[in-house]
Formats: C-alpha cells, structure tokens, sequence
C-alpha cells in the first residue's frame, strides 16, 4: 500500500457528516451486496457501437437483437481492500452496460459507461487512483394502491430509469429463460470503461465470492432513457446477497 501523511475529509450533506479517508491507493473495492437489479432495454447495433469507443470491443447480440442494460449494486457496506469491510457505509450505484467480445483474443468482456452512485464518499476515489464514479445518482422507491415505483436518476441527464410495478408490458423477448441472461450478463468478468486521459479506457474485473443467482421481475415496467435515447425496459431481473471484489488493472490505449 502506499502512504502519504495527509487525508480526504469529505462532508456527507445527507447524513451531516464529516468523513476522514486516509490517503491510501485503492486498488480494489469490496462491497457485501443486498441487492442487483438488472434492467434491460433493445436498442439498435447504431447505439452500443456509438457508445463503444474501443476499437477491439464487439458488442454481443441477442436472438433478438442488442441488450443494454442498466445494472444497478444496492451496498449493505462498500470499503477498500485496506479498510475492513463492515466500516464502509451503505449506498445504491447503477452503470450502463453493454455485454462484448474482445476481438484480440476472443474473451468475453464488458463495456460499462460511466459509474453513479447516491454517496459523496466515492469522490474521493479518483484521488485515490480508483477508476472515477460519479456521485449524483438519486433513487427513490415509492408505494402506492397500485404498487411500487423504482426511479434512478443520474441528475446529468444521462441515465433515468422508472419501473412500475403490476404495469402491461409484453413478455421479455431478449432472453427466452432466465438461465439464458444469466449466462449472458456473467459472462465477462473484465469491464472497460472511460479512462481519464484521451483515448485512455480503464480496466476493472469484477470477482462474485457467491453463489447468488438471479430470479425474473416480470411484474415490474417501465422506460430506460439516456442520452442516447429512450426505450421500453424488456426484461428486469434481481439477485439477493452477494460479496462481490472489483479489481482495478491499470489502463489501455487505444
């Protein structure tokens, strides 16, 4: 690990609290996961090769066409490799992801845009030579006579998700079982992403120490919008209980 004698203090306006991070490079992220809820969206192949700057990454398609998902981490505790986990506070995060394949060697990997989360707390991970995530996501679960509504909203403009529960909406058409987008989503444990300099793209493995596996929301609908468009949610699917470990493995130019 590496050391230097000064610390991040970061305010937490919600909470009113005053955070004291030590000044230790982050290599790697844990988090004891209550919740994955994965929303999928058709878009055409224009929109995931416009949203893929890689040049070696292909999207993969469906019998039914190109997926992209929102994938969205709901953290009981979320801390550093260098920081015990149970101390690391709670949060909900979300990314855009898009499954590929690495035309250099073959290998399944993953496009995941940029990474949003409801915590200040992330801000300070950049700094600590983490891939950045950005802190302005909103999540709002409500409840009425009719059910529950689930939003996520970037605040940016690029991400806004609403689901609605006992909503019409036509059976998924993107995976015929569930088994199938679960062989579909877990395929590629590394994922690029945007990098911080130009033509830069940061590689991030993500490591399951579960073995919690994913059931259909068939009752839940709802419309995916982002800065690329905006389309009817196809399927949503959701996993209970995990430990999940993200890796940082440095940068790649291209």
């Amino acid at each position: 690990m590496d050391y230097v004698e000064d610390a991040i203090t970061i305010h937490d306006p919600v909470s009113d609290r005053l955070w004291t991070i030590p000044r230790e490079r982050v290599t790697s992220l844990m988090a004891d996961v209550s919740e994955r809820w994965v929303a999928n969206v058709i878009v055409p192949e224009t929109v995931c090769r416009a949203m893929i700057p890689l040049p070696f990454l292909e999207p993969i398609a469906t019998e039914k066409g190109y997926v992209l998902s929102l994938c969205a981490i709901f953290m009981r505790h979320a801390a550093p490799q260098w920081a015990p986990l149970v101390m690391g506070p709670a949060s909900r995060n979300c990314a855009l992801r898009i499954a590929c394949r690495d035309t250099r060697t073959g290998q399944p990997a993953i496009w995941v845009n940029h990474r949003y989360s409801e915590s200040i707390l992330v801000t300070a991970l950049a700094k600590l030579g983490f891939p950045e995530v950005r802190p302005n996501l909103k999540v709002d679960f409500a409840r009425d006579a009719d059910g529950q509504t689930v939003l996520f909203d970037t605040r940016d403009g690029e991400i806004q998700l609403q689901l609605k529960e006992n909503a019409q909406r036509e059976p998924g058409q993107a995976f015929a079982t569930t088994q199938e987008f679960e062989d579909y989503f877990t395929a590629g444990v590394r994922s690029y992403g945007p990098g911080r300099e130009p033509r830069t793209a940061t590689m991030v493995d993500l490591h399951k120490n579960s073995d919690n596996h994913f059931a259909p929301m068939p009752q839940f609908a709802g419309v995916l919008t982002t800065a690329q468009g905006a389309w009817p949610v196809d399927s949503v699917y959701r996993t209970v209980n995990g430990l999940y470990e993200w890796r940082y493995e440095g940068d790649v130019a291209y």
